[in-house]
């Protein structure tokens, strides 16, 4: 009865390997377009102003926005992305109440302005700021730049005298 079982494993385990290579040819940026917020270009402009680009690549050429959304997405609650969402929304009517654009046109200094002085949840703001920051000092760019880190630090020699 055992050797049915294991026979019966192992011809399940061969198809499933026969067809994967098939199935993960597929997989391109195009696949996971459904993982964006609606107001993405916000959080583009939000990023840009906490970390605009000077002589050194700002968090916008970074993808700082794609990691904050990557995250809002799969590791906080419905409860904490719609608050997300009403904040992005919010920033987005004072935006147009105050300088007729909407936030994303707008030219860095007034959105930090409009970040600084919202009526907004200034919780969740805070919490995009930590995001921002924790995405840009995770980036390859800046451990690999700034804080001179090596992916395997230990070499080996082996044609050495001792």
């Amino acid at each position: 009865m055992e050797r049915r079982n294991v026979i019966k494993s192992l011809g399940i385990g061969l198809l499933g390997l026969g067809t994967l290579p098939s199935w993960a040819n597929n997989w391109n940026s195009d696949s996971f377009e459904n993982l964006t917020f609606a107001n993405s270009e916000v959080f583009i402009k939000i990023v840009d102003c906490l970390i605009p680009e000077t002589n050194t690549p700002g968090a916008k050429s970074i993808g700082a926005h794609l990691y904050i959304e990557k995250v809002i997405k799969d590791c906080y609650s419905e409860e904490i992305q719609n608050e997300v969402k009403q904040t992005l929304e919010i920033l987005n009517k004072e935006a147009v109440a105050k300088h007729q654009k909407s936030f994303e046109k707008l030219d860095n200094l007034q959105a930090v302005d409009i970040l600084k002085n919202s009526t907004s949840n200034k919780k969740t703001v805070e919490f995009l700021k930590n995001l921002t920051i924790r995405s840009y000092t995770s980036s390859e760019y800046y451990l690999t730049n700034h804080k001179n880190y090596q992916m395997a630090p230990a070499y080996f020699h082996g044609c050495v005298e001792i």
